[in-house]
């Protein structure tokens, strides 16, 4: 079984809405970010990441560090995927635009949550975050 390191962050609007994102070819929606490279840093690579796949500009001081959780791939048959998860510490004002390997960008609520397939690390370590901001 092979694992793959992401960092990802959950990303509220004023409404506390979550920010999810549906790659092209997949059924489940996750939080944004994605594979760490070779010698970043899991702050760097979330940075990077929020910048490719949906333009957005952020710093390291805009992030509170929540966790680190491991579990099953959604993505990638035989994979487990180990989740360095951020909250950022400001709202977003706007729906960012999808780019890079992203099909879809939406803001779902949480009376709404469970209407969607949801990957694993968001499921089972965010989704109870969430749930409590």
């Amino acid at each position: 079984m092979s694992k793959i390191i992401i960092a990802s962050a959950l990303l509220l609007n004023e409404q506390k809405d979550l920010l999810v994102v549906r790659k092209h070819n997949s059924k489940f929606y996750m939080l944004p970010g994605g594979k760490v490279e070779h010698q970043e840093s899991h702050l760097q690579t979330l940075i990077r990441e929020l910048q490719e796949e949906l333009g957005l500009q952020f710093d390291a001081t805009d992030f509170n560090y929540l966790g680190q959780h491991e579990t099953t791939a959604v993505n990638e048959k035989d994979t487990v995927v180990q989740g360095n998860i951020f909250l950022l510490n400001k709202t977003l004002r706007n729906l960012p635009t999808a780019h890079a390997e992203l099909a879809e960008v939406r803001f779902i609520s949480k009376s709404e949550h469970q209407n969607f397939q949801l990957a694993h690390l968001l499921k089972e370590f965010a989704l109870p975050i969430w749930m409590d901001l």
